[in-house]
């Protein structure tokens, strides 16, 4: 199984979970003829569709899946959707919560192809410790001293409290790394305020497995 990135930041987000019969899309921030183009518009494949918040980056496109009749987990936008769904077998989803300025979900995703696979975005940070992840999606949107030096005080209050610095992603990395573990990637870094190669270097120190940032058009074997 595969992960294509097609979008990880504030211009849209969304990650294909895929191999040849399959396929789960996370987040709904792109329009929905770039992921029938991703899937050589083998749409039929698609199982279903989870959406951590209602942000335009993250659901602008959900619509367009509801259209579709594709399945639909969107735990914190239940309001705006009214048509919610589980998303079915050969995926299993379960959820938690996040610490955003909405609602936000984060999603601990199973398969028999990938093992147990967390994703988490938009967050200040996570609350919880999870065992014998194989693979870890995870925030990492800022630097503490690019972000000082960026934006003035109210705004920097504001991105404090919605989004993972590098330190908090480091802590949550190390604190939930196992043996287990196969990949990294490393989600909605910030065009200003974070430093790609940095954060890469330094993650990688911390664990043995690949470590991926998810710019657009990234894919790799899970």
């Amino acid at each position: 199984m595969k992960l294509t990135c097609l979008g990880s930041g504030s211009a849209g987000n969304c990650y294909l979970l895929h191999n040849e019969t399959e396929c789960l899309v996370i987040e709904a921030g792109i329009p929905f003829k770039e992921v029938k183009k991703a899937l050589d518009f083998n749409i039929s494949k698609i199982t279903g569709v989870v959406v951590s918040h209602e942000h335009g980056d993250h659901a602008k496109y959900l619509h367009e899946y509801i259209k579709g009749g594709i399945p639909i987990m969107a735990p914190s936008m239940e309001r705006v959707t009214g048509a919610l769904s589980a998303v079915s077998k050969p995926f299993s989803v379960r959820t938690f919560p996040l610490v955003h300025d909405v609602p936000c979900t984060g999603f601990l995703i199973e398969h028999s192809e990938i093992g147990r696979l967390l994703f988490a975005t938009d967050t200040e940070y996570v609350r919880y410790r999870f065992k014998n992840l194989n693979h870890i999606l995870i925030e990492c949107n800022y630097s503490q001293d690019l972000l000082s030096k960026s934006y003035h005080d109210g705004l920097q209050e504001r991105i404090k409290l919605t989004h993972m610095e590098f330190g908090t992603c480091k802590d949550f990395i190390q604190a939930n790394k196992s043996q287990e573990l196969k990949s990294v990637c490393l989600l909605h870094l910030s065009d200003r305020t974070s430093d790609e190669k940095i954060f890469q270097e330094e993650i990688q120190d911390l664990i043995e497995c690949p470590v991926y940032v998810a710019n657009r058009g990234l894919e790799y074997e899970l």
